[in-house]
């Protein structure tokens, strides 16, 4: 169902895009061995253990001045991932209470602005996880590729092409975790409202 509904709404997103770059691109073997490490890469991190390792040799590259973690970051920073990785969860955040009230789980004693304070007081936190994760993620996923490969992928995304399907990507994802969030929220409320019967 998730699938589904990012499907349909990557599809909209980029209705009006011109996809022979997009296609271009990503058909390519190139484009091709990109998609497959950070696949591999997000599979791997699943293993907690493995997830620490990357994080640990990032964080290695970072003190130690590694070309590749500069190469790293500029892909990072062309595609804006920190800002909108933390929007997202900001958001998702965000909608998990508005599922909590929407159920009547606190019964009207907390306020909006209660609610964006505790929000908004997470900020710094995400940040730092989201940092932490996205460079780690990232150093692992293109280990195996040459400068020249990175560099391509970072000139690709500096196109008008690779910031749309970025942009479609992000706002595909968005959409469908703050609606999941939303409705955690509702259940969780539920469970909160029959508890208390």
């Amino acid at each position: 169902m998730m699938e589904g509904m990012v499907r349909i709404d990557f599809m909209t997103s980029l209705e009006e895009a011109d996809l022979a770059p997009l296609i271009g691109f990503f058909g390519s073997e190139q484009g091709q061995m990109i998609v497959g490490l950070e696949v591999s890469a997000r599979r791997a991190l699943l293993d907690d253990a493995v997830e620490e390792a990357a994080k640990e040799a990032a964080a290695i590259a970072s003190a130690d001045g590694d070309p590749r973690i500069a190469l790293v970051g500029e892909f990072v920073d062309i595609n804006n991932l920190i800002e909108t990785n933390v929007e997202g969860a900001l958001n998702s955040n965000l909608a998990f209470y508005g599922g909590l009230v929407d159920g009547r789980a606190f019964d009207g004693a907390l306020s909006e602005e209660q609610i964006l304070s505790d929000v908004w007081g997470q900020e710094q936190e995400i940040r730092e996880s989201t940092t932490e994760w996205i460079y780690s993620f990232l150093f692992m996923a293109y280990q195996p590729l040459a400068d020249a490969d990175l560099q391509a992928y970072i000139a690709f995304s500096e196109t008008e092409a690779g910031g749309e399907i970025n942009r479609a990507m992000f706002e595909s994802f968005d959409r469908l975790f703050t609606g999941i969030s939303h409705s955690l929220g509702r259940a969780a409320a539920n469970e909160m409202t029959m508890q208390e019967l």
